[in-house]
């Protein structure tokens, strides 16, 4: 590739970013569709185990994301691989966890909180403080309000099942349903207001537990069902993004306990973590560009969005972008963590190529779902990763030379002809123009989406 490939492309991630495009290019990534069809109950089985333990691991430090995979080939080992190298502490927190999962001693998850506290307090705040802002939102409260006011309710105990021990103290009475959400509701805003207490484990793992009690009940709910199944996207959209921040704050306890119902075998497992030096890859530390407009010039060759009416209409739609843009002068790119375990076990000698989960520890970008689905493609793999959510990430390097099987950079093409189409459609999007070029170009990248992707 050539290097300014390796530049202009972080610098059109970062426009995208800016410009919260959400426009999804025809590929099959984003949060597990497309693989649906393909998962078998072992495969969903093992990227869950694997996403639980990628979990575990984090600390919440910003950047900081992890992947695990089994390696089946031989003797079964868990590997393990972080988007830089792993620090002392990462490789220590890794050995203790499997420890303790494969402890006599450890019966659930309960057991395993001491840990999970100090190691991922910090990513546990945050996924506390991302659901309170969620509970308190004023179109979502009003959301509750309007559904519960159609929403007939059945036994209390079906509506909120493993609730007992919250349902038994209104005694003999419950009172309506509606009643009883709100309580739920307003109790889990009461709780995570504060989130764990630094440096005091035992009483940050009963914040956790109460917490978590709350949130599962209100995660099994019926009503959240409905909710999530509301024909108006608006409100759909609203509910969903509570129910996954409902679901990461019980991924530790509900996550930890399937690992050890359903792995505790296995453990402690072999393990090893990817360590390889990558040469030849995109992975760098430079300066941005001046401006976002700059970006646009170099990113896409496109004078037509680049006079002095397109940047006032671009500042009045996005006052904030500049600002946003001068923060992130500075760009660290980096092979992300499940592109790094794709590489360290390179292609599979056998002719059959077994159905290979990933677990992350957060959703996977636009870039690595991109590269991950054209690496399938052309060379016959079948890697999956357990949650996208498409979106682009500005650190993201070209793997490059690192990928030594792919002679003709195939992969990185890709990945640079679906960032270039979905940065020109969402620029089409806000600035309509009349260019008989970029009408052509556009129709050129779609042909090459369609012969690529579709054959």
């Amino acid at each position: 590739m050539d290097n300014n490939d390796h530049r202009n492309l972080p610098q059109q991630l970062q426009l995208l970013h800016e410009l919260h495009s959400d426009s999804d290019m025809p590929h099959q990534g984003h949060s597990g569709s497309g693989y649906s069809n393909r998962r078998s109950h072992d495969t969903n089985r093992d990227a869950r185990l694997l996403e639980t333990i990628a979990v575990a691991l984090t600390t919440g430090n910003p950047g900081e994301v992890f992947a695990a995979a089994f390696d089946k080939r031989e003797q079964m080992q868990l590997v393990l691989a972080k988007n830089g190298p792993p620090t002392p502490d990462d490789i220590a927190a890794a050995r203790e966890f499997i420890s303790l999962i494969g402890s006599p001693a450890v019966l659930d998850a309960v057991d395993t909180f001491p840990f999970l506290i100090r190691r991922c307090g910090a990513n546990i705040n945050k996924r506390i403080h991302s659901l309170h802002m969620s509970i308190q939102d004023g179109e979502l409260r009003n959301d509750f309000t309007l559904a519960l006011e159609a929403y007939q309710g059945g036994d209390i105990n079906a509506e909120f099942p493993g609730a007992d021990c919250f349902l038994g103290g209104y005694g003999d009475v419950v009172p309506p349903f509606a009643t009883v959400w709100e309580d739920f509701v307003e109790e889990l805003a009461y709780i995570t207001a504060q989130g764990l207490v630094a440096g005091d484990v035992s009483t940050s793992v009963a914040i956790y537990a109460h917490i978590f009690l709350v949130a599962d009940a209100l995660a099994c709910s019926r009503f959240l069902k409905t909710l999530v199944k509301d024909r108006n996207l608006h409100r759909k959209a609203r509910a969903e993004k509570l129910k996954r921040r409902l679901n990461k704050i019980r991924q530790y306890a509900s996550g930890t306990n399937y690992l050890i119902e359903k792995a505790k075998r296995l453990f402690p497992i072999p393990h090893r973590w990817v360590t390889d030096t990558f040469t030849g890859t995109g992975e760098c530390v430079f300066d941005l560009c001046n401006n976002p407009y700059d970006a646009i010039l170099r990113g896409l060759d496109q004078p037509s969005l680049s006079g002095p009416e397109i940047v006032d209409k671009l500042d009045k739609r996005f006052p904030s972008i500049l600002s946003y843009w001068q923060r992130q002068q500075t760009m660290h790119t980096c092979i992300h963590a499940e592109l790094r375990v794709i590489l360290h076990f390179g292609l599979p000698s056998g002719i059959e190529h077994p159905v290979c989960p990933i677990g992350v520890s957060k959703r996977s970008c636009f870039c690595c779902t991109t590269w991950i689905e054209a690496h399938n493609r052309m060379f016959g793999t079948q890697w999956m990763v357990s949650r996208s959510h498409g979106k682009p990430h500005a650190n993201w390097a070209l793997p490059g030379a690192a990928c030594s099987y792919d002679g003709t950079s195939s992969l990185d093409k890709a990945v640079l002809q679906a960032v270039s189409m979905r940065l020109r459609n969402a620029l089409d999007s806000l600035f309509p123009h009349d260019s008989t070029d970029s009408e052509d170009e556009s129709e050129q990248m779609l042909e090459w989406w369609k012969v690529s992707y579709f054959g």
